[in-house]
């Protein structure tokens, strides 16, 4: 047994730092600004304001002003860029998976992208995570691992993640309703015992579905981005007993959602300007 593998059982996670070159990131990141980019153009909203993540920052807290749809859109579409999806199944991930027994791993939701900043809580929604573990939506293997990867330096003052050590071993803890769709309930935890994981850029957390995690309390001005991945073990005994649970409903709204579009004409100009 690797040592990676005795704290990660011990624990309920582990931090690999330097899993990923920070140029990698970048690329993935590059994709993530692009799309914000080309929604805050339509708004007019003045993208000379610096490189890297200041001016990002300001970038989508400007369109989160301007138009929140366009701000959400923007942040659903970023999630389904070819690059995190390579980044997702990268052999370096694969690769730590095996190492923490994780035998058949096989994906169990889609990629996700968390944006976080004092100026992007969505009156009537929710900001941060609270307390909860990933099984309860999950419902996947037993030994399923979430992935949590940073694109900038993490610490105590930017939203680092939160855990609770050796919460795994709980197993799957009462939960309530919230508005971020459920949370450990009152009382079954103790608040206290939360440790904030810092990290670089490049590091990558791998955790139990079972751990107790949330969003810490710190934030500012400056966007926090991190991608998150969950994998279930297809040759868990009980994932296949119980045939292959997944409680996630995916299908499509066949309603137009712009009445009228795409006339004939719309696409036979998409056509004949295509350049191959």
């Amino acid at each position: 047994m690797t040592n990676i593998q005795s704290f990660y059982l011990d624990h309920g996670y582990v931090v690999v730092p330097g899993l990923f070159a920070k140029e990698r990131l970048d690329e993935v990141f590059a994709d993530i600004d692009r799309i914000f980019r080309q929604q805050a153009e339509r708004y007019g909203i003045n993208l000379s304001t610096g490189s890297g993540l200041d001016g990002f920052s300001h970038m989508v807290t400007a369109l989160f002003k301007a138009n929140q749809g366009a701000y959400l859109a923007a942040a659903k579409l970023a999630q389904y860029t070819i690059s995190l999806h390579r980044l997702s199944l990268s052999d370096e991930i694969l690769l730590v998976l095996a190492k923490l027994g994780l035998e058949f791993p096989a994906v169990s939701t889609r990629q996700v992208l968390h944006f976080m900043a004092d100026a992007l809580r969505i009156e009537g929604g929710y900001h941060k995570t609270p307390p909860h573990q990933d099984w309860r939506s999950v419902q996947g293997s037993l030994d399923s691992i979430g992935v949590w990867v940073p694109f900038q330096d993490v610490n105590r003052k930017n939203y680092p993640l939160e855990v609770i050590p050796g919460s795994h071993r709980l197993g799957l803890l009462p939960s309530t309703e919230d508005p971020f769709g459920h949370r450990v309930a009152q009382g079954t935890i103790d608040e206290t015992t939360f440790v904030a994981i810092e990290m670089s850029k490049g590091d990558a957390l791998f955790f139990s579905n079972f751990l107790v995690h949330r969003t810490g309390e710190k934030g500012g001005a400056t966007v926090r981005v991190a991608a998150s991945f969950r994998f279930n073990n297809a040759a868990e005994p009980t994932f296949i007993a119980r045939t292959y649970p997944n409680p996630y409903i995916y299908r499509s709204d066949m309603r137009l959602l712009f009445e009228g579009f795409p006339k004939q004409a719309d696409v036979a100009t998409t056509f004949s300007t295509k350049k191959i």
